[in-house]
């Protein structure tokens, strides 16, 4: 049998830190192209939405020569609270006396692959429970809701953006005109310009053909397709709805849809006696959400 060092267990630290970056980078996400991924140096982050300002503010001046102050309504705040995630990988001396490696690598690989795996279910479950009770917004609703109230001060008068319909192209561009008429809270249109369908594995094809099919879907004559250049589409695997869709403006996207990492994922070893085993602690801390739900349209056959 090898003799084996007292400090077999620093020997295999840079390994066990390798082996579980392999494996969270070896699981494709989608978190960077959809959030705004920031950092923290609090408990929490918060936002508070403020009024937009009416147009009509930059013609007083010409009106009275006076120039104007702006003044904003307050709107919804939201709250992010960051949770703390903690896991332990025990590994045996044994496997050390044994040469057994590889095992040992497969562990620290798989736990760095479930960590992947959690932020990704956590950043579609924004998504996946889109148009649920819960979470909610600021506003009190879910993200995708037939009730968003306008402002505070006027609750009664709400916008939606949940609709019980299909992928298709027809609807395609239903939706394109309902989210470009959406106002803000002056009753001014807000400028989205939507230019994403998000999708689950059973609607790629159906989406491929819509956004990249040259000539008009479904339609005998040869006209042309009026959304080649307009979306472009992501295919997620973590949608749970083989028919829910999305339609996203993809700037509006990353203004509104927030992902802080406090504790950036990482892996250290646990002071212990290490005669029989040691003890590498994965941990990491973040929040995510949304401070408005403007950007975003759900459908649902």
């Amino acid at each position: 049998m090898p003799q084996i060092k007292a400090e077999w267990a620093e020997a295999l630290a840079p390994g066990i830190r390798e082996w579980f970056s392999i494996g969270y980078a070896s699981r494709p996400t989608l978190v960077p192209q959809l959030f705004n991924v920031l950092n923290s140096e609090s408990d929490s982050e918060y936002f508070h939405s403020f009024g937009a300002i009416s147009p009509d503010a930059w013609a007083d001046y010409k009106r009275s020569g006076t120039v104007p102050s702006i003044g904003f309504d307050k709107g919804y705040k939201t709250t992010f609270q960051h949770d703390e995630f903690v896991v332990e990988l025990p590994v045996q001396k044994t496997l050390i006396e044994d040469n057994k490696y590889a095992q040992i690598a497969d562990y620290a690989g798989q736990l760095g692959d479930s960590a992947a795996l959690k932020r990704e279910i956590d950043a579609a479950s924004v998504f996946n429970n889109a148009d649920q009770a819960t979470p909610v917004g600021g506003d009190a609703v879910g993200l995708c809701n037939n009730n968003h109230p306008l402002t505070p001060k006027a609750p009664a008068t709400v916008q939606d953006n949940l609709d019980a319909v299909a992928l298709s192209a027809a609807n395609v561009e239903v939706i394109r005109q309902k989210m470009i008429a959406v106002t803000d809270d002056t009753g001014n249109i807000c400028g989205v310009m939507p230019d994403l369908l998000l999708v689950p594995p059973a609607l790629e094809n159906t989406a491929k053909i819509i956004t990249q099919t040259p000539n008009a879907v479904g339609v005998a004559d040869n006209d042309l397709n009026p959304q080649i250049g307009r979306f472009r589409y992501l295919v997620w695997p973590y949608l749970t709805s083989a028919t829910t869709w999305f339609m996203i403006d993809s700037i509006k996207m990353k203004q509104s849809l927030i992902w802080f990492d406090r504790v950036p994922l990482g892996i250290t070893r646990k002071v212990q006696d290490e005669t029989l085993f040691a003890t590498w602690i994965g941990r990491m801390r973040y929040s995510y959400g949304w401070r408005d739900w403007r950007w975003i349209n759900q459908g649902n056959a």
